[in-house]
């Protein structure tokens, strides 16, 4: 049976194993792995599924043949594939569900870490074989070319080469150590419900204690703001600052009758890469409007902690902006979010150039963590600082100053990053 008909054969209820077997051993020869080492296995109540064998032993990077890394872990089938469907459909979600796992260096041992370049380069060879699947479900017509992310083995270039597929290879940069867990890999589980993020109690006693010490302080009103209540196309800034304010602002993002609306300001003032000053308000809710109830679980900010503690929106503003005073502000992603609440609820509009978003800087460069999407989250994990930082508007502030400094190329330590934020708050709060 030729290739095609086998990757693209319908699952049955009785047969889907052996099904989605053979599929996983015909894209093993196309891959030039070895198909003893694909197999399905239902244990128990669930299947698990190998698939070792879907890269080559020993790849070839920059002219010379090196070992495969040694991965093992197995992808756990949380449901039965349902009859009816083709295998391939469930090919992609296994490779997708593997990738998403390799491309991150969170889920990967720290023993890992020397090895990158060749983990990259695995999960490379799966994409490339999961392309090959995709287009093989295109009309003839229809034109696909891959784009691939740091190091491609030569035998990836060639299982594309003979599909047809043209490759555009771009570089990536390479995770430091900070990067990379002390676990081991796997099991890596697909179609199990996802787990939720809602703040717990750690979080919403961090976020009283913040709100209880902090005091609202003065500022000199800048001679040239950073916004105006002027309406202007958006302009971002595309220099790399050594000297900035970077800010992260909470908000509540509802409906008509809730509103949107500002709920803590966190922003850092850095000086030649290092932190000089910090800043962080709550804000009272507007007149007429509601907290959202997800944002709410998100940020463990409740309407009495920001009624109680918080600075009326106004002040908190004015604050703000005197804190910022000439700065360039750096910001994560702040076209959707942090600058579309202040448009909304103050009518303002940044000046042109002032404003320069990390998350576009961290996409130009190529992605860090191996995905191409950016998230301020996996960020927070992947430099590091998840495990020894609070949460809030000022630790968002210091996750993107972290993000910047590394992609200038002077990484900070996150134990000394956090000391570093936490010193400054005392400072002001005793001053």
């Amino acid at each position: 049976m030729e290739f095609k008909a086998i990757v693209q054969q319908p699952l049955t209820e009785a047969d889907w194993a052996l099904t989605l077997q053979a599929a996983l051993q015909a894209l093993a020869r196309l891959g030039g792995g070895a198909t003893t080492r694909v197999a399905v296995l239902p244990v128990g109540q669930t299947t698990l599924v190998e698939v070792q064998g879907l890269w080559p032993a020993r790849l070839t990077l920059d002219g010379q043949k090196v070992a495969a890394p040694g991965l093992a872990p197995t992808v756990e089938l949380w449901e039965t594939p349902r009859a009816g469907q083709p295998v391939d459909k469930v090919l992609r979600k296994l490779i997708a569900a593997y990738v998403a796992t390799l491309r991150d260096p969170a889920q990967l041992p720290a023993t890992l870490a020397a090895d990158w370049p060749r983990v990259r380069a695995v999960a490379n060879h799966l994409l490339a074989l999961q392309a090959v699947c995709h287009r093989l479900r295109l009309e003839p017509e229809r034109t696909l070319t891959v784009t691939l992310y740091g190091p491609v083995a030569a035998e990836t270039a060639a299982v594309l080469a003979r599909a047809g597929l043209p490759l555009t290879v771009r570089p990536m940069m390479t995770p430091w150590p900070q990067a990379f867990t002390a676990d081991a890999i796997g099991p890596i589980v697909l179609g199990a419900p996802k787990a939720t993020s809602w703040a717990g109690p750690e979080q919403r006693a961090a976020a009283t204690a913040r709100a209880r010490a902090l005091r609202p302080h003065r500022y000199p009103k800048p001679s040239h703001p950073a916004f105006a209540r002027r309406e202007a196309p958006l302009v971002l800034a595309h220099d790399a600052p050594r000297d900035y304010t970077v800010f992260d602002l909470e908000f509540s993002s509802g409906n008509a009758r809730e509103g949107w609306f500002i709920t803590e300001i966190g922003a850092l003032k850095v000086r030649q890469g290092r932190m000089a000053q910090a800043f962080n308000t709550f804000v009272k809710i507007p007149a007429g409007c509601h907290l959202n109830l997800q944002s709410q679980r998100m940020t463990a900010l409740d309407a009495r902690l920001l009624n109680r503690y918080g600075q009326t929106p106004e002040a908190a503003l004015a604050a703000f902006l005197g804190f910022v005073g000439d700065d360039e502000l750096l910001g994560f992603s702040v076209r959707g979010g942090d600058l579309a609440v202040l448009r909304r609820q103050f009518a303002l509009f940044p000046q042109a150039g002032r404003v320069l978003d990390v998350a576009k800087l961290a996409e130009a460069v190529g992605p860090m963590p191996g995905m191409p999407e950016v998230s301020l989250s996996k960020y927070r994990v992947y430099l590091g600082l998840n495990a020894v930082m609070a949460h809030g508007a000022l630790y968002d502030a210091l996750t993107t100053h972290a993000l910047y400094a590394y992609l200038q190329g002077h990484p900070v330590d996150p134990a000394a990053a956090v000391a570093g934020v936490n010193r400054l708050m005392k400072e002001e709060e005793t001053r």
